[in-house]
């Protein structure tokens, strides 16, 4: 093994600070493998530090669900090791309730995909639903209910695996910015960074809505874009329910002080996305799916159209950490608007704070996951579609067992990363 200007040496490489990134360092680290994590900004710097939380299995695109049963069960296992305060997991159950035959349709499609995996969903009736959550307004249908489900904090948790994956031994460069990769007779054999260049047996892509760029330097073209997602925080009340729910026109995490996450319901999500000169290299595989989530989606220009732009010049700039996303706080606005509706007991809640997250997303909404073929030691963890956080400690430990096993127990065959080139995929509606 080659050794660093630091004279160390490593395994694997992982370029990502966030939660796929360091549940992969945590599960490699516990086994005894010699990991460096490379990201040009902090841990949980972008969407891992701002997702609303959910840990689901329900409303999930079918391959996703295997993947998720197996998640909730490791959720369980680190929260048990690091305790309730470094993640604030609860499995208090996530409602989907309907409010119109349309949503209806939506539901029942949820659960019957939940009945082909055994999850613990089941469709309440209006009076069963209004017993498990008395404060809930409104003229309701049904809902769905998946007991086992709950939800916890992005950031923390986050937090927690990079420091369980550094008291195993795993080492972080924070602010080290990777440019590209050195090869040996065509094999990748290390990266660049900005400072110094690092010599590794293998490389986890894991860096989000950066993954696309990199990737490109080893001659993968992947249909990935980024969207961005806008998200509340409500001033707190005394705790009433620790349910959270996805609901027609708003969506809702309680935190424990009493405080409420806010995000966007299933019927309008309302999800921004920024046209870049990137967007529109791969724009044909997109449009079956901009078409299918029609109304779902705000399309414009933004902070990161001009970002685009501006990468295209020489110099440093390019590598720089990606300025604040521009939070939509006309959309964060109406979502709260629409949660105290629901609530009205409570509808003197303020908004709190606000921000926004950039989701890296694929055409068909589910992530690659995937050892590229011509590089067998490179692998690929991009295009969560906004899944990455309740997915990250599932994905980090068949990665672990890829990479010192030399297979997933999992089948990941839904996630290739040929799947766009080959027409082996199918466009759903967001979820």
């Amino acid at each position: 093994m080659a050794k660093t200007a630091t004279s160390k040496t490593y395994d694997v490489a992982i370029i990502g600070a966030g939660i796929t990134g360091c549940s992969t360092a945590y599960y490699l680290a516990l086994q005894g493998v010699r990991v460096a994590v490379f990201d040009r900004g902090p841990v949980a710097g972008e969407q891992s530090g701002r997702a609303w939380g959910f840990i689901r299995k329900q409303g999930r695109h079918p391959a996703e669900i295997p993947l998720a049963a197996e998640a909730s069960v490791l959720w369980d296992e680190i929260t048990d090791e690091f305790g309730f305060d470094s993640t604030q997991r609860v499995k208090s159950g996530i409602l989907m309730p309907a409010e119109t035959a349309e949503d209806e349709e939506v539901v029942e499609s949820s659960y019957r995909n939940a009945q082909t995996h055994r999850l613990t969903s089941e469709i309440l009736d209006a009076k069963a639903l209004k017993a498990k959550l008395p404060e809930l307004a409104g003229s309701w249908r049904c809902a769905l209910f998946t007991r086992d489900d709950g939800h916890g904090d992005p950031k923390l948790s986050t937090h927690t695996l990079a420091r369980g994956a550094k008291a195993a031994g795993a080492e972080f460069f924070n602010d080290e910015v990777v440019t590209g990769f050195t090869r040996t007779n065509g094999r990748v054999t290390g990266i660049r960074t900005l400072r110094n260049t690092y010599q590794f047996a293998k490389v986890v892509i894991a860096s989000g809505i950066g993954s696309r760029r990199l990737l490109a330097k080893l001659g993968y073209n992947l249909p990935v874009q980024t969207i961005r997602s806008s998200v509340g925080l409500t001033t707190a009340t005394t705790p009433f329910t620790q349910i959270a729910m996805w609901a027609p026109t708003t969506a809702y995490r309680p935190r424990p002080d009493g405080s409420f996450i806010i995000g966007n319901g299933y019927r309008n999500a309302g999800t921004d996305y920024d046209l870049t000169l990137q967007a529109l290299t791969n724009l044909r595989y997109f449009l079956p799916a901009l078409k299918q989530n029609q109304g779902l989606l705000r399309i414009g220009l933004g902070r990161d159209t001009v970002r685009s732009l501006t990468d295209l010049l020489p110099g440093k700039g390019k590598h720089s950490p990606l300025a604040e996303p521009a939070t939509n706080i006309v959309k964060v606005k109406q979502n709260l608007a629409e949660f105290r509706v629901l609530f009205p007991h409570i509808r003197d809640l303020s908004l709190a704070d606000s921000w926004a997250g950039r989701i890296d997303t694929t055409p068909d909404l589910i992530p690659v996951i995937d050892r590229l073929q011509g590089h067998e030691n490179v692998y690929a963890l991009c295009g969560f579609s906004g899944h990455g956080f309740a997915l990250g400690p599932v994905v980090g430990k068949q990665m672990s067992k890829w990479i010192v096993d030399g297979a997933p127990s999992l089948d990941l065959s839904k996630f290739k990363s040929s799947r766009f080139t080959d027409g082996d995929y199918e466009i759903i509606k967001a979820a």
